[in-house]
């Protein structure tokens, strides 16, 4: 057996391995929707940038499609990548945004039946795709620095991630722009590194933030440095997105904004905040509901529709849960307030 044909295997075990671990990851209930879909999306970007290589470099294929597909892969890889770490980092939710990140590799996916070859792909567009993606790598480098320095769990899974696609990535740069490595080294080292990812995922399964079997964080203590970021966190989303707006928020939906997994929030809210979650977020709809009463513009509203404007889903639990923090009915407090009395509760 010839060096070529062990790497072709090599390779090939790189792509079976890849995109093993892609469906592994989007079937997995155990794993939140966004995070699997960006995940899972990722190696499935990486697989098909492998199998254009595999199949230019070994089998001599030029079938336009066939490459421009590959391409489109790689120019997926970078912002996915970024995507994944900037929900990780808690920054970038703006869903026009992730949008306005995909929507070059998406443009190359719809114009792969029309990009030329040799009048587009070999005159600078190779060359602009190398330097996109070299981008998104930095870019994705500044998450994970916010992961660090906010989230230090599970750190090292993201740090590993990371430097396994940039260097796949960053092997096609150097050997086009510079000719400093063979083309074909980025997929023998990826066919390396997706089983060393594979075997952090499956030995850690908990970096996913997974929904289920309490008994897997019985025994994980909180520091204080990761109570505080957890607070931290918890408070940024709630302010910002204010999802406590909503009647059917949950403990499940906190968890997948704040990447915190379920139990470590319940345990979380009675071990470090001295309160239930519904307690928690009772407090920012009373807040809300606080403003609205005394807003000009809700005067004439019932109490019952600031109550449901507030989060609350039906008015005798929003009564109960005013009067207990502010010591005053709803009723009571406009009463009082519109009167010019001021209250600080």
């Amino acid at each position: 057996m010839d060096i070529d044909s062990i790497i072709l295997i090599v390779c090939g075990a790189g792509v079976i391995q890849s995109l093993f671990l892609s469906l592994f990851i989007l079937s997995s209930r155990r794993i939140q929707l966004e995070e699997r879909i960006l995940l899972g999306s990722l190696l499935i970007a990486i697989s098909m940038r492998l199998i254009k290589s595999i199949g230019w470099y070994f089998f001599d294929i030029e079938n336009q499609l066939f490459l421009n597909i590959g391409f489109a892969a790689h120019g997926f890889i970078g912002p996915i990548l970024v995507l994944y770490f900037a929900k990780k980092a808690q920054l970038l939710s703006s869903k026009f945004y992730q949008m306005v990140i995909l929507a070059p590799a998406f443009a190359l996916l719809l114009a792969s039946p029309f990009l030329p070859l040799n009048d587009f792909w070999y005159v600078g567009g190779y060359k602009a795709l190398l330097y996109y993606t070299v981008f998104f790598l930095l870019f994705a480098g500044y998450y994970l620095w916010v992961i660090f320095k906010e989230k230090k769990i599970y750190f090292p899974w993201y740090r590993n991630l990371f430097l396994g696609v940039s260097i796949f990535c960053v092997s096609y740069f150097t050997n086009y722009i510079f000719g400093l490595n063979p083309y074909i080294t980025g997929p023998i080292i990826y066919a390396f590194v997706i089983y060393l990812i594979s075997f952090i995922i499956f030995s850690n399964r908990e970096i996913f933030t997974p929904l289920g079997d309490k008994k897997k964080y019985k025994n994980i203590n909180l520091s204080p440095d990761q109570i505080a970021n957890h607070r931290q966190r918890i408070a940024r989303v709630m302010a910002n997105e204010k999802p406590y707006l909503k009647s059917e928020f949950s403990l499940s939906e906190l968890s997948e904004l704040t990447s915190i997994p379920k139990h470590l929030l319940s345990r979380f809210f009675s071990e470090s905040m001295n309160q239930s979650f519904s307690a928690y977020t009772n407090e920012f709809r009373i807040v809300k509901a606080k403003e609205l009463l005394v807003d000009k513009k809700f005067q004439n509203h019932k109490i019952a529709f600031i109550a449901y404007e507030c989060g609350f889903n039906s008015l005798s639990s929003f009564n109960a849960a005013f009067k207990k923090t502010v010591n005053l009915s709803p009723s009571e407090f406009r009463k009082h307030s519109m009167g010019g009395r001021q209250f600080n509760h």
